[in-house]
């Protein structure tokens, strides 16, 4: 009897562990640059703030975020931005590039954005985003580990959660 309760409560232990982590996928990208990059082993910090998108008119809340955190196009913390189109889009990948480019004309701002042109039903399952219609903003190791992600419109506590695991 006690064997099968040892059992159950490992088991169970195990099953807590592994649903709860979170670990950005491995993927290949390039930047508006035409740098490739390996993910998450070559994310510029360790950790580093990752802005997820999935749609044009997110860019405002992204842009939000970044004034309200204080992150600057040179210097300060780690963050990159992660416009996630899909793999469908990589057939108008040099369309949807020189569209982005053509909109952000600093290089060091340009070094900053990975768009990802693979499967987003892979990656958000890997990601635990299950709502593509909000902005999401992760805690990322060079490992992969999110040590912690928020989603939607930047408020104070979401800003005190991403403080607290960058610290922590």
């Amino acid at each position: 009897m006690y064997q099968r309760f040892f059992a159950f409560i490992l088991t169970f232990a195990l099953a807590t562990q592994a649903y709860g982590e979170i670990k950005l996928p491995s993927l290949v990208v390039d930047d508006l640059n035409g740098r490739t990059i390996n993910l998450p082993a070559e994310l510029p910090g360790n950790p580093t703030i990752v802005f997820i998108a999935f749609k044009q008119n997110q860019q405002p809340l992204i842009n939000a975020w970044v004034d309200r955190l204080g992150l600057l196009a040179q210097g300060g913390l780690y963050w990159v931005e992660l416009p996630v189109v899909g793999r469908g889009a990589a057939l108008i990948r040099s369309v949807i590039d020189n569209g982005m480019r053509s909109g952000i004309t600093s290089t060091a701002m340009r070094a900053r954005t990975l768009t990802v042109y693979s499967n987003r039903r892979s990656f958000n399952s890997a990601m635990g985003i299950a709502d593509m219609s909000r902005v999401y903003v992760a805690l990322v190791d060079r490992d992969g580990t999110v040590r912690t992600m928020v989603s939607g419109a930047v408020t104070e506590g979401k800003v005190d959660k991403l403080r607290a695991a960058y610290k922590g």
